[in-house]
């Protein structure tokens, strides 16, 4: 009985699997074959996945950003190449599937519009490389290192830890700032004003000597300050550096610099004025 009980509880799943749920041209589609594909598809994603890290890790030495690219598009042929494979393997007609692509091309022409504009983005990113995995970037409020580059999205890691996703779409229609898009080495602008009481020579040499000695601060790139203008209260000066070293963490060099700044401008005694507004009260006789 127990035999019998095992047997007939075998063979009601093994309806269940084989049972017909619809057709595909003269496919017909099972609960068995639609777990079977995936099972495959499954295992083509692990191998292509672990086979691009094994290659990015062996060849990150020889132009890692053109190797990464050419990795990631032959993953993606991979995946695509294997699932007609396995598709056909399980007995599918291939010329039946001309009829989904109809369907998706009328779907995206409705309702799939952003996901393919930010598809063709992400190649267009990937060819022409505006940006790559490393770089500083600014785009829009965003600022920060890009981690990834997908064919949909970017991961972007600002400096407090962040991760942001971000549309490839968005780096193609919008203006991006790429720090380190040729190389690591990136200047720093910073305004400083003092008072018109200050001899604007003496300043210049004062703040030139305060940012030599600042860390991160370039030695065979020449640092200068410049006089930029007038202000209503001030007499602006620009402080301009080069760093390599802290070109991912620009804010902590500014603080260095500002902070030396600071001392050098107190220990001269010049003063950073702050806008002031005389008021005329007249009364009438």
């Amino acid at each position: 009985m127990e035999i019998e009980s095992i047997q007939s509880g075998f063979k009601a799943i093994t309806d269940i699997l084989n049972r017909s749920l619809f057709k595909l041209g003269d496919f017909q589609v099972t609960v068995f074959s639609i777990i079977s594909v995936l099972f495959y598809l499954v295992i083509l994603f692990v191998i292509s996945s672990l086979l691009r890290r094994i290659l990015l890790k062996r060849l990150s030495g020889f132009y890692s950003s053109k190797i990464e690219t050419i990795l990631l598009l032959l993953h993606y042929f991979i995946l695509t190449i294997g699932t007609l494979i396995i598709l056909q393997s399980a007995g599918l007609d291939l010329s039946t599937l001309t009829v989904l692509a109809g369907a998706i091309g009328i779907g995206l022409g409705f309702g799939f519009q952003n996901v393919a504009n930010n598809f063709i983005s992400g190649l267009i990113i990937l060819f022409e490389r505006p940006i790559k995995v490393g770089d500083r970037i600014e785009i829009g409020e965003i600022m920060g290192q890009v981690m990834r580059i997908g064919l949909r999205s970017t991961t972007v890691l600002t400096n407090d830890n962040i991760s942001i996703i971000i549309p490839n779409a968005d780096f193609i229609s919008d203006n991006v700032i790429n720090w380190n898009h040729t190389d690591d080495i990136v200047r720093l602008r910073m305004p400083i004003g003092v008072s018109y009481e200050s001899d604007p020579k003496k300043v210049v040499e004062i703040l030139e000597a305060a940012i030599k000695d600042v860390e991160g601060v370039l030695k065979d790139r020449k640092s200068d300050v410049i006089l930029d203008g007038f202000e209503d209260s001030s007499i602006k000066f620009y402080v301009r550096v080069w760093t390599q070293d802290f070109s991912q963490r620009p804010g902590i060099m500014k603080h260095n610099i500002n902070m030396a700044i600071w001392e050098a401008l107190k220990k001269e005694n010049i003063q950073i004025p702050f806008p002031q507004m005389d008021l005329n009260i007249k009364k009438d006789l």
